[in-house]
């Protein structure tokens, strides 16, 4: 190619990238590497269409051409970490940022990314710090903005999050992922019109993100005849089989099926998105089974009778609210949360970090294991005091508690534990046909591991049972259905509190509610999701079957 043909096939191929014709673009920047592969302008712009079509390790190697190109170039740096940055695996731009050395460290770009890795590897003070760092420095960027409101999401402040996705949207406001936020703020605040109307920015503005069809599916019923079902098919059908994609319009599209009044039509989009997801995120029974049998190995050397409850004091007093996911507990702790005496905190995660240096160490002597267990209670209290100040009580629905009931007993002896129980049908159900993040919970997309992760929960409660008779209060979530004011009375009575007639009216309340039953709480009780299951019986076959083979109950 000559330098002038060169030049014209450059400016044809930028063309066709700033209008989205990637192939055009692609065949391009194609023919100038073909005869000059030194080019770094064709390099990086070929790395950047490659990225934009989410071919990330074809779009690196003409990244890493560019780069040995032009070394010292700040934005091929820039676009290739923002590549890095959209990848699932934060070990990639870790790595990355690496390689980048100090001679970029004046850009704020590298400040917000590095903020990113923190975010990631869970430090949010640092990722806080290191965001906001970098946007007083003049990054003028929406994403930096939605990621920091994301950031006090996390930490509870609902107006610092709003105010920071309002600035990415002043900055941008055809910002998808601006708008997305956003709407899942506003949904979990129970602004239901708001949230859909942000929810329908995003399709229009992002028409190709999967996520953004099942956000706005969680937040409003469709009904039959509605555009929107037929773009979600269109979309859905267009996916390929292990695209990611289709995990969030299956389960957007599960949702419309059963709403819409053809259940018949659930189950295939649900067995196709959980099918991804379990081909992606494999579920691991033995080394959950292995875990159970450790925490009770390491349980048995301690006294059944951890020390005598603390004396009170001006940091606030916790109610754990646990047991299988899609089992009430949110119900539960909206009740409780209702008390004028009681902050609802949601699923905080403190504990599990605050025991898991001592549980996953080396063993230890009972009586050294019983003083570290304490020490991890009093990091727990202390967290719970600087975000929550002095108060009565805060309810913490991290559902993995009951996996350390005892443990917790002896961290915090005056801490009250509330464990929720379900239909287990109802539950599996349930837990089959909600999105969880993918990744996490990853027993949810197959039934058969669902009723492997059943009987598991079923044998530690057993287990905690036999061990600290009257460590925890059990309610049946079909009982408290059927009869709630009773079963309320006893609820908040179990948490060590008065009664209050505002625990009746939970539904009544302007907190946020995160969980994927944050629209549910917002309603008085309802009966129609017992029994439920019933109607897909054949359809839950595979986990009626193993089920009854594990724990010898019949469904």
């Amino acid at each position: 190619m000559t330098p002038d043909l060169i030049k014209k096939t450059y400016a044809r191929a930028l063309k066709a990238q700033q209008a989205g014709r990637w192939t055009e673009a692609e065949k391009g920047y194609a023919r100038i590497i073909a005869a000059r592969p030194g080019l770094a302008e064709a390099q990086f712009n070929m790395g950047r269409v490659l990225a934009a079509q989410v071919r990330l390790t074809d779009a690196a190697r003409h990244f890493e051409a560019a780069l040995r190109a032009k070394p010292g170039q700040p934005e091929i740096w820039l676009a290739y970490l923002d590549m890095a940055s959209r990848h699932p695996k934060p070990d990639n731009l870790e790595k990355l940022l690496g390689r980048v050395g100090s001679g970029l460290d004046h850009l704020p770009d590298i400040s917000f990314l590095r903020g990113l890795v923190a975010a990631r590897r869970g430090d949010a003070a640092q990722a806080e710090t290191l965001i906001g760092a970098a946007i007083a420095m003049g990054l003028k960027s929406a994403r930096a903005q939605t990621e920091l409101g994301l950031l006090h999401l996390q930490a509870g402040e609902d107006v610092k999050a709003m105010a920071a996705f309002d600035a990415a949207l002043a900055l941008n406001p055809k910002d998808a992922f601006a708008l997305i936020s956003k709407a899942g703020l506003l949904r979990g605040l129970g602004k239901t019109d708001e949230a859909l109307a942000c929810a329908t920015a995003a399709i229009s503005a992002d028409p190709a993100t999967a996520q953004h069809y099942y956000t706005y599916a969680s937040i409003t019923k469709l009904k039959s005849g509605d555009p929107m079902i037929a773009q979600m098919q269109k979309r859905f059908a267009a996916t390929r089989k292990g695209d990611l994609g289709r995990i969030y319009l299956g389960h957007a599209l599960a949702k419309v099926m059963e709403e819409t009044g053809a259940q018949d039509q659930m189950f295939r989009f649900l067995s196709a998105a959980n099918q991804v997801a379990a081909d992606r995120f494999p579920y691991d029974h033995d080394a959950d089974r292995q875990a159970v049998a450790k925490a009770q190995e390491t349980f048995e050397g301690l006294s059944a009778t951890p020390d005598s409850d603390a004396p009170p004091d001006s940091r606030p007093r916790p109610i754990f609210v646990t047991g299988m996911p899609r089992s009430g507990t949110t119900l539960v702790e909206q009740i409780l949360a209702s008390h004028s005496a009681c902050t609802g905190g949601g699923e905080l995660g403190l504990l599990s970090s605050a025991l898991a240096p001592v549980l996953e160490g080396e063993e230890r002597p009972a009586a050294d294991l019983a003083a570290a267990l304490r020490n991890a209670g009093e990091t727990y209290r202390h967290q719970l005091s600087a975000r929550f100040g002095a108060t009565g009580c805060v309810t913490d629905k991290s559902i993995s508690t009951y996996a350390s009931i005892g443990f917790v007993r002896h961290a915090l002896p005056d801490a009250k534990i509330i464990v929720i129980r379900r239909n287990p049908a109802d539950n599996a159900l349930s837990i089959y046909k909600n999105l969880f993040k993918p990744g996490s919970h990853r027993y949810a997309t197959d039934l058969r591991a669902i009723a492997r992760f059943c009987a598991l929960f079923e044998a530690q409660l057993d287990f905690w049972r036999d061990q600290m008779p009257g460590s925890f209060y059990e309610l049946q979530y079909e009982a408290l259905i059927a009869d709630p004011e009773p079963q309320s009375r006893a609820l908040v009575a179990a948490a060590g509190l008065e009664w209050e007639d505002a625990c009746l009216a939970f539904y009544d309340t302007s907190r946020r509610v995160d969980t994927l039953s944050s629209a549910q709480v917002r309603q008085p009780i309802y009966r129609s999701s017992v029994g439920g299951w019933e109607r897909y019986r054949d359809d839950l076959a595979t986990f009626i079957e193993e089920y009854a083979q594990l724990t010898g109950q019949t469904l």
